[in-house]
């Protein structure tokens, strides 16, 4: 009985497959949070081969490639070689999925994201459902559901937690920090790549950075300020006179649980930072105007998943006519498809 049961299950499982690599790990972190929520709301068996670079650094990704709900499925440990030819399997995969997705009960479905919009994962898995897909390739970062992530909130942050020593590394720099002062105050200086990056729009010079603490100090005085920058360039003491200053441990990983364990938290609109905000709960700004004081209610809890899921995404700025036109874009594509599919 039991191996009929299993049988079973197995036959009704559902695969929801991320299929591309979205930027840097801040981006993969959002788009996989979001991926899980609605795996677990809804019952699919996630897999991410694009995570192939990040996913030996956190606990419910280290050695595995597929999440159903809260129970990682694969018993077998993944290498990242293995991973990284899955990853190839899997963009083959994405390519055929567009052609058997056009074939009435394949199977197999296929969704991307455009850049102008945020694509429902409640809408996307209800046209699954409606069409019988057992797989479902995603392209692109731009989908989301908020209320799922913010749902399952606490097993996405489990799942995502690092794994040693990179936690260590950041809890060790963050408990040597709190000794210096009262309130420790996180600051993300993106440099590096946004020197370009939008024509250099979110690139803040460090004197545009140290004004900014400054003002914290004022903020939360009479309380003593202590604050933590993490950074992808290098910095000195120098930089940051007449304030407390203590440096990120200066890995990609171990900077971002760092800046989750602060007390506040300020850099410049960055999912690295966002991310960091979420899985911390730190009162969070993301600095769109430099030049402009900071207030404390510029600084806000990421309440559910509003530092994830709401915070404006920069890599395209659009007006309300240029989203409107992409909306109906897409209404038109899901009707043109349905009328290819005989509504299956």
């Amino acid at each position: 009985m039991s191996i009929l049961l299993r049988e079973k299950n197995e036959r009704d499982r559902r695969y929801l497959v991320i299929a591309n690599k979205t930027g840097q790990v801040g981006n993969r972190l959002v788009l996989y949070a979001h991926m899980l929520g609605a795996a677990m709301e809804r019952g699919w068996t996630l897999f991410n081969p694009s995570f192939v670079e990040y996913a030996d650094f956190f606990t419910g990704t280290h050695g595995r490639l597929a999440t159903c709900g809260a129970e990682l499925t694969n018993p077998l440990v993944i290498h990242r070689a293995e991973r990284q030819a899955l990853f190839r399997v899997n963009r083959i995969g994405y390519q055929c999925s567009k052609v058997l997705g056009k074939i009435p009960h394949s199977g197999v479905g296929w969704a991307k994201a455009v850049e102008v919009l945020h694509y429902d994962l409640g809408e996307l898995l209800d046209r699954a459902d409606a069409r019988h897909w057992r797989i479902l390739f995603t392209q692109n970062y731009h989908f989301r559901q908020h209320d799922w992530c913010a749902k399952h909130a606490a097993a996405i942050r489990a799942l995502l937690t690092p794994r040693e020593p990179w936690r260590s590394q950041a809890d060790a720099v963050v408990a040597d920090a709190r000794q210096a002062g009262e309130v420790l105050v996180g600051v993300h200086i993106r440099h590096g790549d946004y020197r370009h990056h939008l024509g250099g729009k979110f690139f803040y010079e460090v004197p545009a950075y140290a004004a900014l603490m400054r003002r914290m100090v004022e903020l939360l005085a009479p309380q003593r300020v202590v604050f933590l920058v993490c950074s992808n360039a290098r910095h000195q003491p120098s930089d940051f006179a007449g304030m407390t200053v203590r440096f990120g441990p200066g890995h990609l990983i171990s900077d971002l649980h760092a800046l989750s364990g602060c007390d506040w938290l300020f850099g410049p609109p960055s999912s690295f930072s966002a991310w960091a905000a979420f899985y911390g709960g730190v009162r969070y700004h993301m600095v769109e105007e430099p030049t402009r004081p900071l207030q404390v209610n510029d600084f806000a809890v990421p309440h559910h998943d509003d530092a994830v899921c709401n915070f404006r995404d920069h890599t395209k700025v659009v007006c309300d006519e240029q989203h409107s036109g992409a909306v109906a874009a897409l209404q038109f594509f899901h009707q043109v498809e349905d009328l290819g599919l005989g509504g299956h």
